[in-house]
């Protein structure tokens, strides 16, 4: 793929950033080089090295700003890059896509994988998983009439604001936007794209697998597929260069969660299930996550009976975490824990808030669906707030 520039107006701001090694190390600094092997901190100390091999993550110790505006187009390139954005067209196989900050991007068609057009329910999210996990011969275009899906094979063509321009079987049919949730395009398999050195999220909610990255006057990156995208490092939300090896659960968009209320005849429940529903990276009363006095940065809290569906972005090999009943409600709490890997059971425990902490490891070779099941133990559903601390699944 010929190689793009989105030319952008640099910050000159030098933000701090986190950089966290696979090693639990963290340094403070600014950002000050890029290479093929290693980066440049600016610290206290003075500067600091770092190989890339050796690094999780590194995130700003300011966050960034999220753009603001509701999303309207979600995007996959070819190489995986998922981009929020507002607007999707195409042009003789040109794309353009007007990402959620309002700025525009224009890609081949060629590089483009899926888009879907609408936000949908968990139960619309899920037939859509599923379309993407089939093989293809031809392009889709996927329609939806309420959360009933649909999909035909053929050619897709120009995509407007308004319809999208269908090939199916010689006749070029016009489809209203509004009935399209997404539309699927045919590559033929190429496996000679770049390998990833990191995955980078921006204030979009964009994540942009990376093969370069250069530092210069912000921070500069090339795409697998060939796109090279320009942005302030106070937009930067995080550069993840665990390279896929490790990814934690509370970063990942569940495909399904659903909360059973222990007594739930004549109740909201969809309030409750907003008031009760799970939360990332913090416990359910908003705090640190803590197990055994230790707090916890990364993980999942669940109330009793939360169920979470996961589909795995990638082939994984293991699920790893520290279960237990937050200590803020301990020695109370009571809960039974499932965790299936498609449709084989892996794990079923009983925890207690008497009971220590709990390590899990957890073989997911093959899996693509995880589902998470808190379910109610023996005493009603009072104070079963379980945590899944450092949940992540790893190559």
């Amino acid at each position: 793929m010929v190689p793009l520039l989105l030319a952008l107006t640099l910050g000159a701001a030098a933000p701090e950033f986190e950089v966290r090694t696979l090693t639990g190390q963290t340094v403070t600094g600014t950002l000050e080089s890029f290479d093929a092997q290693e980066v440049t901190l600016g610290t206290a100390d003075g500067p600091v090295k770092l190989p890339l091999a050796g690094l999780m993550e590194i995130v700003p110790k300011q966050k960034a700003t999220p753009a603001e505006g509701e999303p309207g187009v979600w995007v996959e390139l070819v190489d995986g890059s998922t981009l929020v954005g507002r607007e999707y067209t195409t042009v003789q196989d040109q794309a353009r896509i007007t990402l959620l900050d309002g700025r525009t991007l224009d890609v081949p068609a060629g590089g483009v994988a899926n888009v879907r057009l609408q936000a949908a329910s968990a139960e619309v999210e899920a037939e859509w998983s599923r379309i993407l996990d089939m093989e293809l011969t031809k392009d889709l275009l996927v329609l939806r009439n309420d959360d009933a899906v649909d999909y035909h094979k053929g050619h897709l063509e120009d995509v407007d604001e308004t319809v999208a321009r269908f090939n199916l079987d010689g006749s070029l049919l016009p489809i209203k936007r509004s009935k399209i949730l997404g539309l699927r395009y045919y590559h033929p398999a190429d496996g000679n794209l770049p390998e990833a050195v990191c995955l980078l999220g921006d204030a979009t909610g964009s994540r942009w697998w990376v093969s370069q990255l250069a530092l210069s006057d912000g921070l500069q990156w090339t795409t697998p597929g060939g796109l090279t995208v320009a942005r302030p490092l106070a937009e930067v939300t995080k550069i993840d260069f665990s390279g896929g090896k490790i990814v934690f659960l509370s970063d990942l968009q569940p495909e399904s969660v659903d909360y059973t209320p222990y007594f739930g005849a004549g109740r909201d429940l969809p309030v409750l299930g907003k008031f009760f529903g799970p939360r990332m990276d913090m416990n359910l009363e908003s705090g640190p996550l803590k197990l055994g006095n230790q707090a916890y940065d990364k993980g999942l809290a669940l109330h009793s009976r939360t169920k979470m569906v996961y589909r795995l972005p990638d082939r994984f090999r293991r699920l790893k975490a520290v279960a237990g009943i937050d200590d803020g409600v301990r020695p109370h709490g009571d809960v039974r824990l499932v965790i299936q890997g498609d449709d084989q059971v892996l794990l079923d425990e009983k925890l207690t808030g008497t009971d220590p902490p709990k390590p899990i490891d957890l073989d997911v070779t093959g899996v693509r669906r995880i589902t998470i099941l808190v379910d109610f133990g023996e005493k009603l559903d009072v104070a079963d707030h379980l945590d899944l601390c450092e949940a992540r699944v790893t190559k």
